[in-house]
């Protein structure tokens, strides 16, 4: 089976993870016999020589690149796609005509693949098209969490737990004896980006309320780009609620190194989500031992059951004595055997990507 991994969509920081870890350590992998090949919506004409373990072919646009798909479906019996998140809806409609055939969809879920947040009746019919879609999936792979989601839905398809491949340091910090983790000013983290889905005035209004004025919060905005007006409107919530001088709002997206270390320097987090997002983020917190508040509408709180780590819902009794408990916790726990972390992802997509080359 000829297997063509396809990044349907132009998110570069997702994007070029996934590539990067395919490059970096799938490539190396015994297993993969013949060069890797990707389809991916791209504007950056450097891929191929970033990534050279790859066979890279870019289109500029998400109509080229499901063209593209469509016509490899018809002229290679054997083919089969292996989709890394699906925010394309001229793919999720091919699929739905039966232009792609279910044996040639596998599909590893992303957190805003499964749910249906954008208001408009426009949404409805794309969501309502998307979930017959969904349907003709041949296999997927996701968290426990979105699993059970998907599952719910269309109990038959066959599914396998996978997680992202979350640039990390190679091993998590077992860190040092355990020291009082609040000394002086409460410092939060709202959220991973600048989309509305991190519901960042819902989260300061919660803190304000069960912390006070006097704590200083940290709002990553760099992403995504032309958000100006939701920028300005979170920016003005939380000097109104803690002063300018305890508001520190990012407008760009920092360097790896440097994000690590900031994050390093919170108390706490505020990742409440409606849906599974932020594992990246999630896991460098938990690296770190920041404990994070989740909504209880997100499903990865299974996952993070599952591996023992302390978890804290929104909208519930937080204090700071339940902070400093989950930081004790987060250090005395055996992060080596997390299984969202990186090493522990690479056997799953080891055995996903074996299963997807047999007939």
């Amino acid at each position: 089976m000829r297997i063509i991994h396809v990044l349907g969509a132009d998110i570069p920081h997702h994007n070029l993870t996934v590539l990067s870890f395919f490059n970096e350590v799938i490539a190396q992998q015994s297993l993969q016999t013949n060069i890797i090949e990707f389809m991916v919506v791209s504007s950056d004409k450097s891929l191929s020589e970033k990534f050279p373990a790859l066979s890279i072919v870019s289109y500029a646009n998400k109509a080229m690149i499901a063209s593209a798909i469509q016509l490899n479906s018809q002229q290679i019996s054997n083919v089969r796609f292996f989709f890394h998140g699906q925010f394309n809806p001229y793919i999720w409609l091919a699929l739905l005509r039966g232009k792609i055939k279910p044996n040639q969809c596998w599909w590893h879920i992303w957190g805003a693949d499964l749910y249906e947040d954008a208001p408009g009746w426009k949404y409805r019919l794309y969501y309502l098209m998307r979930r017959q879609a969904q349907k003709r999936v041949g296999h997927v792979f996701a968290t426990r969490g979105d699993l059970s989601v998907f599952q719910q839905r269309n109990p038959t398809i066959p599914a396998s737990l996978l997680y992202f491949p979350t640039r990390m340091a190679p091993q998590p910090n077992l860190d040092q004896a355990s020291t009082k983790h609040i000394s002086s000013l409460l410092t939060i983290l709202i959220g991973n980006s600048g989309d509305p889905s991190n519901r960042h005035i819902d989260a300061i209004y919660e803190i304000k309320q069960k912390f006070g004025r006097d704590v200083r919060v940290i709002i990553p905005m760099g992403y995504p780009e032309h958000n100006q007006h939701y920028i300005k409107q979170v920016a003005n919530v939380a000097v109104s609620c803690f002063g300018a001088e305890h508001v520190d709002v990012l407008l760009k997206s920092l360097p790896f190194d440097e994000y690590k270390h900031l994050l390093t320097c919170c108390n706490l987090a505020y990742m409440i989500f409606r849906r599974q997002q932020g594992i990246g983020t999630i896991s460098l917190l938990t690296q770190a031992n920041i404990p994070v508040v989740i909504s209880p509408d997100n499903p990865f709180w299974q996952d993070l059951m599952e591996q023992g780590i302390p978890i804290l819902f929104y909208g519930q009794k937080i204090s700071l004595e339940q902070i400093e408990q989950s930081y004790q916790q987060l250090v005395s726990m055996n992060k080596m055997r997390i299984a969202f972390f990186n090493p522990n992802y690479v056997d799953g997509w080891i055995t996903a990507l074996q299963l997807a080359t047999e007939e």
